[in-house]
């Protein structure tokens, strides 16, 4: 969401905002005026009565997933506001055990039609959002363009009813929640969400030049593997479950399934008589079924200009329980440093490296900055578990 709002090429279209005023009664607040829309598209200067509410510290704002009005409000339009600004019925929602959308906040909340958020959103949203790619003809040339007010008036229009729609439908869930005593939150559980607000925002620092040698390798290592694989077994598809039951079994496997708690346990059983090059293979095989590199792929994909990954944490994520759950690179769950051991032909250990080891870390990185990936293979004999035991090293604070 920061690259999003930061993104030269992301230009806002309009903002809809509803002036209201709190009220002692069980609604909680009553509107001033009918909403209104600032036509951005059209060139048309902020609202003055929009920059006081921005500015004036005593105006909270409501915003559904405010995070992303914060974002913009600051890097689009230039007035930064704390989070501590903002009333969020997401997170009102979640507190009542609901998911995260708006629309299916609304259904369980049962809200009528008329106060619901439009069914058709998606759709404006990709006719007008999304970039149109004409791929080139022998009679025409390649074209790019977006579809707009010009193009297709009459679902511009519609688009315009969708943005204020939305204000409606989360007006209505923030009262309905307020009702339902979701808001104000306790205030332990206000003080995390706003702690999470800030660790989302400052984002962990990676270092995007490392994750992305150990990428690379990664790559090329998972196409090696799986190529040498193919060629040892005979098998036209390494990814093909069945294919490789198949050709295990006339190896002396004996197991219907070939996960990876199964094939293990049997590659530990004294007496299976499974042939060495069952044995070689299914080991190939669980190494190429390592997807921790996947991991960084994801942060190259999510790193920011600040080279943080930002937005990480989704506060009451887990609606159910209540704790925090993980958005993109799911830095909650990452691979742990293991222990590689490199044997000979016949099976006998050479060498052992921990990578819990400082001394063993600090070598394999060595060989990953400078992109070694012969090296490293001769080395450890795997160079896909070596990126999974250093994964945890991209993070690198200042």
């Amino acid at each position: 969401m920061w690259n999003y709002a930061n993104s030269p090429l992301m230009e806002p279209l309009f903002l809809w905002y509803q002036p209201a005023t709190w009220i002692k009664s069980k609604d909680g607040y009553k509107w001033l005026a009918e909403p209104k829309c600032w036509r951005i598209w059209e060139k048309q200067p902020i609202p003055a009565d929009l920059v006081e509410f921005f500015k004036n510290p005593e105006v909270m704002l409501v915003a559904f997933n405010s995070a992303f009005e914060r974002y913009m409000t600051q890097y689009k339009f230039g007035y930064t506001i704390p989070a501590s600004r903002f009333l969020d019925p997401q997170v009102y929602g979640r507190y009542l055990s609901l998911p995260a959308s708006l629309d299916v906040q609304g259904q369980v909340l049962e809200l009528p039609d008329h106060l619901a958020k439009m069914k058709r959103g998606k759709e404006l949203v990709k006719l007008f959002c999304e970039k149109v790619i004409v791929k080139a003809t022998k009679k025409r040339a390649a074209a790019e363009y977006y579809n707009d007010w010009n193009s297709h008036p009459a679902a511009w229009q519609e688009f315009l009813n969708y943005g204020r729609q939305d204000l409606t439908a989360e007006a209505e869930v923030f009262r309905r929640e307020r009702i339902l005593g979701a808001y104000p939150l306790p205030p332990m559980e206000q003080q995390l969400w706003l702690f999470d607000q800030k660790v989302n925002d400052r984002g962990m620092p990676l270092d995007a030049a490392f994750a992305g040698k150990m990428y690379r390798l990664a790559l090329k290592a998972k196409a090696e593997v799986k190529l040498n694989f193919e060629k040892m077994t005979g098998v036209t598809n390494a990814n093909s479950q069945a294919q490789i039951k198949t050709w295990a079994a006339t190896q002396g496997y004996p197991y219907p399934s070939i996960n990876k708690d199964v094939v293990a346990s049997a590659l530990k059983d004294p007496n299976l008589k499974l042939t060495d090059m069952c044995r070689t293979a299914l080991k190939m095989r669980a190494e190429a079924a390592s997807t921790s590199y996947q991991k960084l792929g994801k942060m190259l994909e999510c790193v920011s200009l600040d080279g943080t990954l930002k937005g990480q944490f989704v506060f009451l994520g887990s609606a159910r329980c209540g704790r925090w759950t993980g958005n993109a690179v799911q830095l909650q769950n990452m691979a742990r440093p293991g222990k590689i051991d490199v044997r000979d032909a016949a099976g006998k250990v050479i060498a052992s490296y921990d990578f819990e080891d400082q001394k063993v870390v600090k070598d394999a990185r060595a060989l990953v900055h400078g992109e070694n990936y012969d090296e490293i293979k001769a080395r450890y004999g795997t160079v896909l578990l070596v990126i999974k035991s250093l994964i945890r090293t991209v993070f690198v604070a200042p």
